[in-house]
């Protein structure tokens, strides 16, 4: 462990050590007491303000009383309840898709579904269930700035992968065209989660079709959020096709998890091939109960998404207007552009001195010299949270020489 010790006093002295400050209390909700300091937060992926809900928090105590705590089990063990089977159903029925699956997490949903679609040939023959068609190797190609879930699932995977650069539809073409005649897996991110901007999608699909490639879309950030009904990136720009979907009920519902929405068959391959779902604990089902009233609650409040996307706005146009570089397509997430990382981490602590929770984020988050300080905003923050936030910071990056 000599070099792992060394490595980390290397990343101390040169002030590269991410801070993480204790929260006292819900980390969900705009104020929060973090580090014995009453602060607004503006950090949270809680975006339609759910996660402390009461109706929410008291399903969850309601199943915790008569499921227990955890599901004690894999799910094709004993950890497939009632309220899990709801839960796909309900999932299904908001993506309109066949089926849906759930994991533990949305990581453990991207690395399971990249490395089973990957390794069906080799999973077919050693099942004994030889594939007529053959099933050519895959190759996985996926955006330059995809989620490290997406490029953990690739490297899990052990096979032929590519990587086109950000957003750009000329670059995945050249990509598609190298490896003509192979099993392609097209990835991309709905919503990227350090820049916000959202993925070219019909472009995407487009050339899927033309080169009869799979595509997995990775709409964590995007569930609940974009679209007329917040389905996501595909409502989001009028489309329909088969996708894969990947989300999480970790962001616009406020708990934990992951799913994938497909048609039925690849649901029910899933549950067999994906080794993050066949050998993992399931979701605690008091979980799965908290989630099922949060989707309720989206799909009758429709104003929640609409609160949190004029939110963004407010604060976007107000940074820019006072001279900040922010990035984003109108997502709940606003990246402000710092660039120095000793600049975004002085900034940041100066925000949290004036009572902010707003954290920058560097490397290893993202490379170095690009750090940005990070901004999300939900439906739950107030007009007056919002204007405190755009004068601390533009106070800062005055003091700081960003501005």
């Amino acid at each position: 462990m000599e070099a792992v010790s060394e490595f980390m006093g290397l990343v101390e002295s040169g002030n590269a050590l991410p801070q993480v400050r204790t929260i006292q209390g819900p980390s969900a909700d705009p104020v929060a007491v973090v580090d014995g300091r009453q602060v607004l937060v503006f950090c949270s992926s809680n975006y339609l303000g759910l996660s402390t809900h009461p109706e929410v928090k008291r399903a969850v105590a309601d199943a915790v009383m008569e499921y227990g705590v955890g599901a004690n089990g894999s799910r094709l063990i004993s950890g497939t309840t009632d309220l899990h089977v709801d839960l796909e159903r309900t999932t299904a029925r908001m993506k309109e898709t066949e089926a849906a699956i759930a994991f533990p997490t949305g990581f453990m949903a991207n690395t399971g579904t990249i490395t089973a679609l990957a390794y069906l040939p080799y999973f077919a023959r050693m099942a004994g269930l030889p594939l007529k068609s053959g099933a050519p190797e895959m190759v996985v190609i996926s955006d330059a700035l995809n989620h490290a879930s997406i490029v953990e699932g690739i490297d899990a995977a052990r096979g032929k992968h590519a990587y086109y650069e950000h957003c750009d539809l000329d670059s995945l073409s050249a990509k598609l065209e190298e490896n003509h005649g192979k099993r392609l897996l097209i990835v991309t991110d709905g919503i990227f989660s350090m820049d916000g901007d959202i993925a070219p999608l019909p472009g995407i699909l487009e050339l899927a079709a033309h080169h009869d490639a799979t595509v997995l879309l990775d709409d964590a950030h995007a569930t609940g959020v974009l679209g007329a009904t917040g389905q996501g990136t595909l409502e989001h720009f009028g489309l329909k096709g088969d996708v894969l979907q990947m989300g999480t009920y970790s962001k616009s519902f406020g708990a934990l998890g992951g799913f994938v929405a497909t048609d039925e068959a690849t649901a029910e391959y899933l549950r067999l091939a994906a080794r993050s779902y066949m050998f993992s604990g399931a979701m605690p089902p008091c979980l799965a109960a908290g989630i099922l009233k949060a989707m309720e609650i989206a799909e009758r409040e429709p104003q929640r998404r609409v609160r949190v996307l004029r939110h963004r706005d407010y604060v976007a146009f107000g940074l820019e207007d006072a001279g900040f570089e922010t990035l984003g397509d109108g997502t709940p997430i606003i990246p402000v552009v710092i660039g120095d990382d000793d600049t975004a981490a002085l900034i940041s602590q100066e925000l949290f001195e004036r009572g902010l929770l707003a954290p920058c984020v560097r490397w290893p988050a993202v490379a170095r010299g690009h750090s940005r300080i990070r901004i999300t905003v939900m439906a739950s923050h107030e007009r007056d949270h919002l204007d405190r936030l755009i004068e601390a910071l533009t106070d800062a990056g005055k003091r700081f020489g960003v501005l």
